[in-house]
């Protein structure tokens, strides 16, 4: 039994189905699907129930699932061990990323933190938000990126600023505002703008900066998540918010980033974690990441 096998377990059900944590791993789907097979044929146990659109454990599962946690942090205190005899500073550092702004966010922060510290593991995750801010809650990763904003219930996390900037509105390039350079909150007085279902905590950070301005979205639509943003903009004339400089990409010539023009509108990007999270190597990225 492969430790890189219990870790796809984990991420499955912590992502809650295969397409994310497939994504999540930086891996195909079908090897994803294939090591579930070893894994269950080994244990000669059904380990999940599938559907087409998500995973659950069976009571195996659940056994498995635990069992699995307890042996990798248990791995990870040996490979720990045995490296300090190598010398040099080692440890674990988990990181959370957008996967459609990953150079955005960290720029070679991570490729330094390793050159420095090359006995400490760095492991990445590739979230949306949400998925960030819920790894943070279950304490899953040590520092993850998530959009500024007043979150209710959540005085456990500390901040440390990325980027702040102004916010464009994303339209199709078939949009009546696709052929404008910039637009005033009032252009955008008649428009439905595109909120994500799954994704409150960017929705949240986006209506803050609005009402920071006096301006409020009064029809909106919502699409699951940021990778059906592009379908529902190219589908109806809507309007999809996002920080300045951060288009989506692959839809070059099919979505038009147009800069909102108004004094005082900004959005905030920040690497979060744990107040309470005692790994030492957090302190040494986020140093690392202010440079």
């Amino acid at each position: 039994m492969r430790i890189e096998h219990m870790r796809e377990f984990l991420a499955i059900h912590d992502e809650g189905n295969f397409s994310r944590a497939a994504r999540s791993l930086f891996m195909a789907q079908p090897a994803l699907s294939r090591h579930v097979q070893e894994l269950e044929r080994e244990l000669g146990v059904k380990l999940l129930d599938r559907d087409k659109h998500s995973v659950r454990l069976t009571e195996a599962g659940e056994r498995a699932y635990k069992g699995f946690r307890q042996i990798l942090r248990n791995y990870e205190r040996l490979t720990d061990d045995i490296a300090s005899y190598k010398g040099g500073l080692v440890g674990n550092l988990r990181i959370g990323m957008l996967y459609y702004t990953i150079r955005q966010d960290f720029g070679d922060a991570m490729e330094r933190f390793s050159a420095e510290y090359p006995g400490v593991r760095l492991r990445r995750f590739s979230y949306q938000p949400q998925e960030v801010f819920q790894a943070l809650a279950e304490e899953r990763i040590d520092v993850g990126v998530l959009p500024r904003a007043n979150y209710p219930e959540a005085d456990w996390l500390c901040y440390q600023d990325v980027h702040t900037g102004g916010l464009s509105a994303l339209v199709s390039a078939d949009h009546p505002l696709a052929s404008r350079g910039g637009l005033t909150l009032d252009d955008l007085a008649d428009e439905t703008g595109v909120l994500l279902r799954d994704d409150p905590y960017s929705n949240r950070c986006y209506a803050e900066a609005l009402e920071r301005v006096g301006f409020a979205q009064h029809s909106v639509v919502y699409t699951d998540n940021i990778d059906t943003v592009p379908l529902e903009l190219k589908r109806g004339r809507f309007v999809y918010l996002i920080p300045q400089g951060l288009p989506l990409p692959g839809f070059e010539g099919e979505l038009v980033e147009i800069p909102i023009r108004a004094e005082g509108l900004s959005v905030t990007k920040s690497l979060a974690w744990r107040a309470d999270n005692d790994n030492p190597m957090v302190p040494l990225f986020l140093e690392i990441a202010k440079r």
